[in-house]
């Protein structure tokens, strides 16, 4: 996973510190409502594909039974993670997340 950064004007990429977190106050965002997103894959289907799904059509992702799955918070990925059912639904079980600090970094960018 890629530590988080901040790009300024000048196109150069800086690292993250979390330092510069220390003198922010959270709680205006701890209640904000956010888009959480895993992806469980991807593939390409022509028009005609499509239009021949039905129910009980399967459709092949590319990706292994088992393989990691990505999740995002606002676009931004958050870590990694493994299907699973959980009390009868399909649910992400987290295994490696991103840097809290990093995470509040970006959300708090966003809510200015």
């Amino acid at each position: 996973m890629t530590k988080a950064s901040r790009q300024y004007k000048s196109g150069k990429e800086e690292p993250f510190n979390p330092e510069e977190l220390d003198w922010m106050d959270y709680s205006g965002i701890l209640d904000m409502e956010v888009e959480f997103v895993s992806d469980l894959g991807e593939t390409e289907l022509t028009v005609g594909e499509i239009l021949k799904l039905e129910k009980g059509s399967i459709v092949d992702l590319k990706k292994p039974a088992g393989e990691s799955v990505e999740s995002y918070v606002n676009g931004r990925i958050l870590g990694k993670g493994e299907v699973m059912v959980y009390e009868k639904n399909l649910a992400i079980r987290i295994n490696e997340v991103l840097d809290s600090s990093a995470v509040l970094y970006h959300l708090s960018k966003e809510r200015l």
